[in-house]
């Protein structure tokens, strides 16, 4: 081994200074770290061994070295760049990639990066984020004392990703890894069990009926059959959001019972849904009382929850729970709030 006046045991593996191994100074137990030139690459590409053991070092410096050679003869970047430059660059190009979807689609996915990933990853080389260290992220969030939800767990794997997806396009990496999905925290929705569902049908009507005017009797006679008709097909909240008058039919069971089916659209595609026996009476309601309001029978393709000017209503959120608030029955006994999913 020969000297060097800046490293300790500085060792030429080749004797043509493309392969140095040597040890930094002043550690009381230091690690061997490797130099690599790589022939058609600009600059040193310098690493840790992570051992002190020579023999060990020396054969991760020489496969580090051949496979970086390969990349360079592939055309590839030898030199990965940090987590954050590459969120630099993917940021400033995302909108021009994700052109069709919605801005706060865009810029939700943005902000995601820049305030979760983005702190974690930072300087790791973006070649060096394989399945451990994102199943150390997934682990990492959920450590808090806040609760995370699936979805916004998996709409974080979803950003990382978009940007892995960049970093491949870019050359940085030959292949996107498989985003981990480790063991997430369960979030089941709150439900409500039967005693305290008869409670809140029964309360629903005194709730419509004893309304001060004629504006609170309109948005509680829509709330209560909006609850009533979800609790009795299983529709999904955005699926119920885009029903029409059009989306109702009629279906003969196998026992000669006559039910009334709707056609939904959501995140699963197409469906047909066979309610329980009873809603027709509150789909009937809303006809009526639209009808009266229209002074005719509302139009086949208006949708079912809809304003008076004939706008769908987007949400029942906050009716939904002033209703269960004064119903008594918003929180479970765990403390989880009800939800209208």
């Amino acid at each position: 081994m020969t000297e060097h006046s800046s490293y300790q045991d500085y060792t030429d593996l080749r004797g043509d200074g493309r392969i140095i191994l040597y040890k930094r100074p002043n550690y009381a137990k230091p690690v061997w770290n490797v130099r690599l030139k790589v022939p058609g690459a600009t600059g040193y590409v310098v690493k840790s061994t992570r051992t002190v053991d020579f023999y060990e070092a020396r054969r991760f410096a020489e496969d580090l070295f051949y496979e970086l050679e390969g990349k360079s003869r592939r055309g590839e970047s030898v030199r990965s760049p940090t987590f954050s430059k590459v969120y630099s660059d993917w940021r400033d190009s995302y909108p021009l990639t994700m052109r069709g979807r919605t801005e706060v689609y865009i810029n939700g996915n943005i902000r995601r990066a820049e305030l979760y990933l983005l702190p974690f990853f930072d300087k790791t080389p973006v070649d060096r984020i394989d399945e451990k260290l994102m199943a150390t992220y997934f682990i990492d969030r959920q450590s808090g004392t806040k609760v995370l939800s699936n979805v916004t767990l998996r709409h974080e794997g979803t950003v990382l990703r978009h940007i892995l997806q960049f970093a491949r396009t870019q050359g940085y990496i030959s292949a996107v890894p498989d985003i981990p999905q480790p063991k997430l925290k369960v979030s089941p929705r709150p439900d409500i069990p039967l005693n305290e569902w008869r409670r809140l049908y029964i309360f629903l009507r005194a709730y419509v009926r004893n309304a001060q005017d004629a504006r609170r009797h309109r948005e509680r006679l829509y709330l209560q059959n909006w609850i009533l008709i979800l609790a009795n097909t299983g529709i999904r909240v955005g699926e119920m959001r885009r029903v029409r008058w059009n989306d109702i039919g009629q279906v003969r069971t196998e026992t000669g019972q006559v039910r009334v089916s709707i056609s939904v659209n959501g995140k699963t595609g197409s469906r047909l849904v066979i309610a329980n026996a009873g809603v027709e009476r509150y789909l009937k309601r809303l006809w009526d009382h639209r009808s009266s309001e229209l002074g005719d029978g509302p139009s086949r393709r208006e949708h079912i929850f809809v304003s008076r000017d004939g706008k769908p209503i987007q949400s029942f959120k906050k009716g939904f729970e002033r209703a269960l608030s004064e119903c008594g029955i918003l929180f479970q006994e765990d403390g989880q709030k009800r939800v209208p999913y």
